[in-house]
């Protein structure tokens, strides 16, 4: 599946909001170290993450509806009026049967958004909530406004994926825009995102706190289902990108790679297991490397793009060795906000390339196209051009 900018206007993205849990958590002070033997504890330390953020008793509706709210303000949108409304899906829903997407719409207020939840493509999920809302956009045939939300947080007890990554928790949102219906207003003046919980800072990116009320007006509290909306201050926060392209393709060869087993297991001895770690590390590597290469060609050609233009590479964060792979298979350097990201926050699923890619939009001069590699074992690979907007 592929997508294409119009050339007159094309599709916008951002402003994206973080919302991040106060409590950090060591590496060091994993509670499954005690468990692992030696060789795996060593291979744990050297995955180049320091610390990641841990979302307590809040659900991943819980997180993605404070990101939904922190975006909503910073760009200034009324939720009632937005077009569209796509949750990316947590991989461990809260209930089954029941719309996570629809309860993300009444919390926040999207009473008249078309509400869709997308998932099962693990961290591509998100490259899939943008190829959706662009369609959905192109389709109006004139202004929209789509919000994109997700909450990532660890499934199972242990947050230590072995043998790839040790995963974070936090809340993300973004707009989808069309060009003539961009957020506008101007950036605050930190240039950074406003999230919850403690400031954290990478490669100059500033991540501040600032406080919100729900709907209700009161202060936030999880699991509140009664509808509101974020407070629309005046002006707002312009988007940061432009979509020029975007190729996604999947493989169902590898579907159950990485699994967690539930239905006969109560939730505190959930575990994720590699299915095949062989096949993981080399056959699906190799795989891996073949499908981006392809894709980053295919792209490059539709959008009249050489790499020699490209302002910046992105990618998403599991480990310094995968870094070092890709920049090796590829031949591409991976911008140095990826490694700051991987190390503050580990591994954040399907939030890794839209925290990137707004931690280098500071950097990035305007005209500067930045390519976003995204990818997952079930598997899927993504390849997508983006364009540096004015301020």
């Amino acid at each position: 599946m592929s997508a294409y900018a119009d050339a007159r206007a094309g599709i916008h993205i951002g402003p994206v909001h973080f919302w991040h849990p106060e409590h950090t958590l060591a590496v060091t002070d994993l509670p499954e170290r005690a468990t692992l033997p030696e060789a795996r504890d060593r291979q744990l330390l050297s995955l180049g993450i320091d610390r990641v953020r841990v979302a307590g008793g809040l659900t991943e509706t819980d997180l993605a509806e404070r990101a939904a709210l922190g975006v909503l303000a910073d760009s200034g949108t009324d939720p009632a009026d937005l077009d569209g409304l796509l949750l990316v899906q947590g991989r461990a829903p809260e209930y089954l049967m029941a719309s996570e997407a629809t309860r993300l719409q009444h919390r926040i207020g999207a009473t008249r958004a078309l509400t869709l939840g997308v998932g099962d493509l693990g961290c591509v999920s998100s490259s899939a909530a943008i190829e959706i809302g662009a369609a959905l956009l192109r389709g109006r045939g004139g202004p929209g406004r789509i919000l994109v939300a997700m909450g990532v947080r660890a499934a199972a007890t242990a947050r230590y994926r072995p043998p790839m990554t040790v995963l974070g928790d936090c809340g993300a949102a973004f707009l989808l825009t069309t060009g003539d219906d961009d957020s506008g207003g101007v950036l605050s003046a930190s240039g950074g995102d406003t999230v919850g919980g403690a400031p954290y800072t990478s490669g100059g990116h500033t991540v501040g706190a600032a406080p919100y009320t729900s709907g209700s007006g009161g202060p936030y509290t999880p699991g509140d289902d009664t509808a509101g909306g974020a407070p629309r201050p005046g002006g707002g926060r312009a988007a940061r990108y432009r979509l020029l392209g975007q190729e996604l393709r999947s493989d169902g060869r590898y579907a159950d790679l990485f699994r967690i087993r539930y239905r006969e297991l109560p939730p505190e001895r959930w575990a994720e297991e590699c299915a095949d770690e062989n096949a993981y590390s080399f056959q699906l590597a190799i795989e891996s490397r073949n499908r981006l290469r392809d894709l980053n060609a295919e792209l490059l050609r539709r959008c009249a793009t050489t790499q020699d233009e490209l302002a910046a590479v992105v990618m998403q964060n599991l480990s310094m060795g995968a870094f070092a792979f890709w920049q090796d298979a590829l031949g591409l350097k991976i911008a140095d906000v990826c490694r700051d990201n991987l190390a503050g926050h580990g591994h954040l699923g399907p939030a890794d390339v839209l925290m990137n890619l707004e931690s280098l939009a500071p950097s990035v001069p305007a005209g500067g196209k930045v390519l976003v590699m995204n990818s997952s074992p079930v598997a899927a690979w993504c390849t997508a051009l983006v364009e540096r907007l004015p301020d």
